[in-house]
């Protein structure tokens, strides 16, 4: 097979996926499922070989992040749950100020999107930043576009939010790597889109009925603000702590005990129990040790088969020779290897919506090609996390969640979250390709 047939059926392939999960509104996980057989057919892949390559990507691809993702999702629960996302914010507004409360809103936001979906995040919080929206007379433009953006942020960079713990594992990237440089490339991102978030003075009025909500919950008894942090901070801390005992004391007993209470599967669960911290008495009920975690199987079933689908997929691309054609292509032109899963990521995002299906679907496809390209895997999650991030629109959940909550009409939305989230997804990208350039990373 000539390298332009190649290109041209892996081309098909990938428009045929974003066609029928934009267009179509087929499932993420089925319609890049649809695109591996077409691409593995296209390729001419022995018939007898297609349903084995998909079921050996597939396995392959989630044994290393289901249990992660399903741990993180529930803990994630929890802290909805708890009134804990709350409390963070809370503290985070005793902080900065009520002069500053724009940055206040950022700050937790973007720690609750560590664990928690943008989306949810959003939910849980607009009764809090309506009233003080009201309090501060700022427009809802502006602090509720700051409330997603946070979220959103973390959400496509940190682990273990399922986006980026997936990218991790498909790029091969030690966990504790992923949240370091993530935290790094994403305090920018998130400083830059609060900084547009404050050009955004559209007068908008909170819903009442948010306003009236979050005047009750004052009445609400909350966690206190350690036990609401401790199961974020504490397992994001055994990680880390892993990563500099491999790197300081390596091969030793030491370095061992600590890649076992630091490797992501202990980690998350140690958050996970430290979360019931949370519920008080009600932590030995059905409520909390089934009703709950049924919720955050749930919540994790449809980013572990779509970070599954990605994997098959990845397998065809890699058997085939697709990734290596094509880095080939781009490695013999002037143009940066780097921006090539930047821009692939923002073209799925843009198209489909998803920043969580931009950052996994992106990194199973360019996987193959850095040795080629010359990116490192770091570089390359920090690209797919970054181009994940641009132009959040009217295709998007987390976008009409965030326009229609915050009481905006669609433009205004354009304005703000699309504006924003651009601003977030372009700074990151450029951090990320200061840090290439320099070759720090």
């Amino acid at each position: 097979m000539s390298t332009s047939y190649v290109l041209i059926v892996f081309a098909i392939a990938i428009i045929l996926m974003i066609f029928l999960i934009s267009k179509c509104n087929v499932n993420a996980s089925m319609g890049i499922l649809i695109a591996a057989i077409v691409l593995a057919i296209g390729l001419k892949t022995p018939w007898q070989d297609i349903e084995g390559t998909i079921n050996s990507g597939f396995s392959g691809t989630i044994k290393s992040v289901a249990i992660v993702i399903f741990l993180g999702c529930t803990m994630g629960t929890v802290l909805e749950k708890t009134g804990a996302a709350v409390r963070i914010t809370k503290w985070a507004i005793g902080l900065v100020g009520e002069k500053h409360m724009i940055w206040a809103i950022a700050l937790s936001s973007a720690i609750l999107g560590i664990p928690i979906f943008a989306d949810t995040v959003v939910i849980l919080l607009i009764p809090i930043v309506s009233l003080l929206a009201v309090q501060t007379k700022k427009s809802m433009m502006s602090y509720g576009t700051a409330l997603y953006l946070g979220a959103l942020v973390t959400a496509s960079l940190v682990p273990p939010t399922p986006g980026p713990v997936s990218a991790a594992a498909l790029l091969n990237v030690p966990l504790g790597q992923a949240i370091l440089w993530g935290i790094i490339v994403a305090i920018p991102s998130v400083i830059a889109s609060t900084l547009y978030c404050m050009t955004l003075k559209t007068p908008v009025s909170p819903k009442e009925e948010f306003i009236k909500a979050a005047q009750e919950s004052e009445k609400m008894e909350l966690p206190s603000l350690t036990k609401s942090m401790l199961p974020i901070l504490f397992p994001l801390f055994l990680i880390l702590l892993n990563t500099g005992a491999s790197i300081i004391v390596p091969d030793t007993g030491i370095a061992n005990f600590f890649a076992f209470i630091g490797s992501p599967l202990a980690a998350l669960f140690s958050g996970c129990l430290l979360s019931l911290l949370l519920t008080g008495d009600k932590w030995k009920s059905k409520m909390v040790l089934n009703d709950w975690v049924n919720e955050g199987i749930v919540a994790s079933a449809m980013p572990i088969v779509v970070t599954g689908m990605g994997g098959a997929l990845a397998t065809f691309v890699k058997n085939a020779g697709v990734a290596d054609r094509i880095a080939e292509v781009i490695a013999g032109t002037s143009f940066p290897p780097i921006l090539i899963p930047i821009i692939i990521a923002a073209l799925i995002h843009v198209v489909t919506g998803s920043n969580s299906l931009g950052v996994m679907t992106t990194a199973a496809l360019v996987e193959p090609m850095l040795a080629t390209l010359g990116i490192s895997p770091i570089a390359a999650f920090l690209a797919c996390g970054t181009g994940a991030l641009m132009f959040k629109h009217a295709n998007s959940s987390g976008f009409w969640v965030t326009v229609s909550m915050s009481n905006m009409d669609v433009n205004q939305g354009i304005r703000g979250v699309g504006g924003a989230s651009t601003v977030a997804g372009f700074t990151g990208a450029v951090v990320t390709c200061i840090l290439v350039f320099a070759g720090i990373i």
